[in-house]
């Protein structure tokens, strides 16, 4: 019984993990400078110029762009800073 339960504990632990690698909040924290920006992985997948990402967002009516490295992200990508949150 009490091995079943400390299994039960872990799966649970484990599908937190995995939840939050995956951007999924439970609880949203508002008014963070993250709010600010937007992740673009379509336009430009793997960011390595921060100038060019800078022209893909500003094609895209925002105001700046730049590459954001971070985990769980192997790779860099394009971030694009909305225009309401001039930083």
């Amino acid at each position: 019984m009490e091995e079943m339960r400390s299994k039960a504990m872990a799966s649970g632990l484990l599908i937190l993990l995995l939840l939050m690698n995956i951007d999924f909040a439970l609880v949203p924290v508002y008014g963070s400078e993250d709010d600010c920006w937007v992740d673009d992985h379509v336009d430009y997948a793997v960011c390595f110029k921060t100038e060019r990402c800078r022209s893909i967002c500003l094609g895209h009516s925002y105001v700046d762009g730049r590459c954001h490295w971070g985990f769980p992200n192997l790779l860099p990508y394009c971030r694009c800073l909305r225009s309401n949150c001039r930083s």
